[in-house]
């Protein structure tokens, strides 16, 4: 299950990336410790890249059965990955990277854990309060415990420049089919809101 929950949040992303930009080509990155781009989705291949790059191949139950390994479970070790996760670092990543684009930036980031890692992402989001970076932060639904993210409007009312992020915590809720219009915009309304305010200023 846990699979199907992981492409059908690419799945989404992809769509979003396809209404917002005409190219749909979203840059994609995977995080650890340390934050690396992957492959970027080229239009038309999504289902190929999910199988290299959303979810691991299955472990084999016996030994010596040959192993069908995809391009994340070859990266594992390379990029450093499922030891430690650090939500801070990644912002910083993406912030040093797209904080000064000359366009507005939706950061679809999805997060599995926030272990002690309240203040250094309220950090985070202080600093890049002031950049054209949205951070739409997205979970499955019941499986982030109470974090930071859950207090985004208690941060604001301290911080009212931070305006530039939100959170979803069901993400995984089923849409069957494709995401029609208004859906679409629904997922995003908090970045288009963002982006109009921005403007205004």
């Amino acid at each position: 299950m846990r699979q199907e929950s992981q492409k059908k949040t690419v799945r989404r992303a992809a769509r979003i990336a396809e209404y917002l930009d005409e190219a749909g080509v979203p840059d994609v990155w995977i995080y650890g410790a340390d934050c690396h781009r992957l492959p970027a989705i080229e239009r038309g291949c999504l289902e190929p890249w999910i199988a290299d790059w959303a979810v691991l191949t299955k472990e084999r139950i016996f030994p010596g059965s040959p192993v069908d390994e995809n391009a994340l479970a070859r990266s594992v070790q390379g990029y450093g990955l499922f030891t430690s996760d650090s939500v801070a670092n990644a912002m910083g990543t993406l912030t040093a990277e797209y904080g000064n684009s000359r366009m507005p930036v939706l950061v679809l980031f999805h997060v599995e854990s926030m272990v002690g890692e309240d203040a250094a992402v309220a950090a985070r989001l202080k600093k890049a309060a002031g950049k054209p970076l949205f951070w739409q932060f997205i979970a499955q639904l019941d499986e982030l415990p109470w974090s930071v993210l859950d207090r985004l409007d208690d941060i604001r009312e301290e911080r009212p420049e931070i305006a530039n992020a939100h959170y979803n915590g069901s993400w995984n809720l089923d849409i069957s089919g494709g995401l029609d219009a208004f859906q679409q915009y629904s997922m995003i309304k908090p970045y288009a809101r963002w982006v109009r305010e921005s403007r205004r200023r």
